[in-house]
């Protein structure tokens, strides 16, 4: 518990740090995203809800001055499942739910204070299916549909995505390794106008996105747990980024984060779920490019 307290500090600290003197430069260059209509100096209208929150990953992001936490949970019902490479497809229910608390200061953290005002929620059910097709190697097709209601109901937005995710486990060097793609087209629907009866634009993005951990466990067993280490890589192609800043996701083409993760092996459960990983990372995405304390998984 010790090691995970230091650990999630550590973190903290990192974040509060400057990611470097050209994302510095880009980050005053650019307007700062709010979390409801607004004018930027240039006088174009923002509508900054994070309606594409669910994609950003769970962590904390310390992005263009401002502290946007994401959190992810994915309950799921397993309707069938693929007993061996090459039967029938498994089919899983699933109902991905994702809050959002924007401008929230990192030093609540530390006194372990909870958040009173949320940003944004999304409910996103949908249905998941699992084609086991190596022992090594399973690919995931799926589609969710909901709604996301964010904290000035002007933003409130119907959203949807499809796409097909594959997971290849490997090992090298005694690691317990995973490489995940993943491509996903997904959009938002406004259903409110602007103050002066404009519509608020559709907005969408098809991403594919490459991801690499390599985990190893170390030190000698404590209660049948040991320490694990994981260092990973993700690059994505936006072919169709979202616009602007505002969404919470870089128009960049190219983006990538590198970090490190932190946990037990196995890790300690609370009423049959077990606890989340902790890691720290940097995400290179142009004018919003920071620090991630990452929760959970990486991507």
């Amino acid at each position: 518990m010790r090691a995970f307290l230091g650990i999630g500090l550590c973190a903290l600290a990192l974040l509060r740090a400057h990611p470097g003197r050209a994302a510095a430069h880009e980050a005053q260059a650019a307007p700062a995203p709010c979390v409801s209509p607004c004018v930027t100096p240039a006088g174009d209208t923002g509508y900054a809800n994070y309606a594409f929150a669910s994609e950003l990953g769970s962590g904390v992001y310390e992005i263009n001055g401002s502290t946007i936490q994401v959190y992810q949970l994915e309950p799921g019902y397993r309707l069938r499942s693929a007993e061996y490479p090459g039967d029938r497809p498994g089919i899983r229910l699933i109902f991905p739910v994702t809050v959002g608390f924007f401008d929230f200061e990192l030093q609540d953290l530390a006194h372990l204070e909870i958040p009173t005002h949320i940003g944004a929620v999304s409910l996103e059910p949908g249905v998941q299916l699992d084609y086991w097709l190596r022992p090594q190697w399973h690919v995931y097709p799926y589609a969710k549909a909901g709604a996301t209601f964010a904290s000035s109901a002007e933003v409130n937005a119907y959203i949807w995505d499809v796409g097909v995710s594959s997971d290849y486990r490997f090992s090298l060097v005694n690691t317990t390794d995973l490489w995940r793609a993943d491509l996903v087209h997904a959009r938002v629907h406004y259903h409110s106008t602007l103050e002066d009866g404009a519509a608020l634009p559709d907005d969408s993005f098809t991403r594919l996105r490459n991801g690499v951990e390599l985990r190893r466990t170390f030190g000698a067993a404590w209660h049948e747990r040991r320490y694990e280490v994981g260092a990973y890589g993700v690059g994505d192609i936006y072919l169709d980024a979202p616009h602007g800043p505002q969404s919470g996701i870089s128009a960049r083409t190219l983006q990538f984060e590198f970090g490190l993760m932190f946990g037990l092996n196995p890790m300690y459960r609370l009423w049959g779920v077990p606890w989340p990983r902790l890691g720290i990372g940097y995400r290179d995405a142009g004018i919003l490019s920071g620090w991630r304390l990452v929760i959970g998984e990486p991507f």
